[in-house]
């Protein structure tokens, strides 16, 4: 049995996913922000500590490139046990970071995996429908100095869109659905998706806060995304609560 199907000793498995309105996208944000809100300091000395990894980590040569994608996860997995020691009222420390390289690293790892044979898929399916596409003279690619019309615009985006929404989807919960609940990457992937099916309103609009948050946070010199990635992680753990928790 290989690496991604052996399943490490369960914890929970899922008792969803629950079904919930369009509106929970924001909340989950705002329950994540209050989070941080009690340990600010912490909270950006964790964030600033896993971007300067992340830029050191894809400055190597050769495979800088694939390296952070391969850690995302298991970072990902570091920030939300250290949001669920938070809740708990616990006191964050550094070490917290790295949580998620000492519990399941390998199904974490597994999990930036599938996460990447996904985009490999999804990529090979956008490539298709806008040669399809293209050849039925319904989608049409801007010459260089052209505006594209709106109707290219609105196919461009479902092309290339809506296969990366639906991957994003299978990424999501997962690697809170390893730390918290015990799920091999395979099945995680699978229960993410699931759940994001469910709920694809609140997750869009939980994404499309993120996003706007996101440029907001490049404004003043970079310096807001200290507090965007630990609200963002955090995140991730408040959604999956509210769609898996008990």
């Amino acid at each position: 049995m290989s690496d991604f199907e052996m399943t490490p000793p369960p914890v929970a498995r899922p008792s969803g996913p629950r079904l919930l309105p369009a509106g929970q996208g924001w909340q989950w944000i705002v329950a994540a922000f209050r989070l941080v809100r009690e340990q600010p300091v912490t909270w950006i000395l964790l964030a600033l500590v896993y971007l300067v990894i992340h830029i050191g980590v894809s400055m190597i040569p050769m495979i800088g490139g694939l390296l952070p994608l391969l850690l995302s996860p298991i970072f990902a997995g570091g920030f939300i046990l250290a949001a669920k020691k938070a809740e708990a009222g616990g006191e964050l420390e550094l070490s917290d970071l790295f949580a998620g390289f000492r519990d399941q690293p390998k199904p974490l790892l597994g999990v930036a995996l599938v996460y990447l044979a996904l985009c490999m898929v999804a990529a090979m399916v956008m490539v298709a429908l806008a040669l399809l596409l293209g050849g039925m003279g319904l989608m049409v690619m801007p010459a260089e100095g052209e505006t594209p019309g709106t109707a290219s615009m609105l196919m461009m985006l479902l092309v290339f869109g809506v296969p990366m929404f639906i991957v994003s989807m299978a990424y999501w919960f997962a690697p809170a659905l390893v730390v918290m609940q015990g799920l091999a990457p395979i099945a995680a992937c699978r229960a993410s998706l699931k759940a994001g099916l469910s709920n694809w309103k609140a997750l869009l609009i939980c994404g499309l806060m993120l996003a706007v948050m996101l440029f907001l946070a490049m404004l003043p010199f970079f310096l807001g995304l200290l507090l965007w990635f630990p609200v963002m992680y955090v995140t991730s753990y408040t959604s999956w609560k509210a769609v898996f928790g008990e």
